[in-house]
């Protein structure tokens, strides 16, 4: 279910970006799906390794982090296509946001027996 809901999420906020920002232009509209895709399978491992050994805010930094890397990086694997970095850096902080309020959800499940 983690995985689902993180592409979801993940290809709403990038189809968004693509298509609201000047500055996040993928040279076609399958490029954000497979980002959103391996953000989500990186993102769906790291919540059950990274999340319970750093907790909520620093595994949020962490996963903020390489979503700017990911995000701003995309546009050498798709040909034609220009992620400027503000534009992916304003991408993952409102992605991050929203793995910070899943994270509280995941921990506040598994403390309870």
């Amino acid at each position: 279910m983690n995985f689902l809901l993180k592409m979801v999420i993940y290809m709403t906020v990038l189809h968004g970006f693509h298509l609201l920002l000047d500055g996040m232009d993928y040279s076609t509209a399958l490029a954000p799906v497979g980002v959103a895709f391996f953000l989500a399978a990186v993102g769906h491992f790291a919540d059950r390794w990274v999340l319970p050994l750093l907790g909520n805010l620093l595994s949020t930094l962490a996963g903020g982090s390489f979503m700017v890397a990911v995000i701003w990086s995309s546009q050498f694997l798709f040909p034609g296509s220009h992620v400027r970095f503000p534009v992916a850096l304003l991408a993952s902080a409102v992605l991050g946001g929203v793995e910070y309020r899943m994270h509280l959800d995941i921990l506040g499940r598994k403390e309870t027996p």
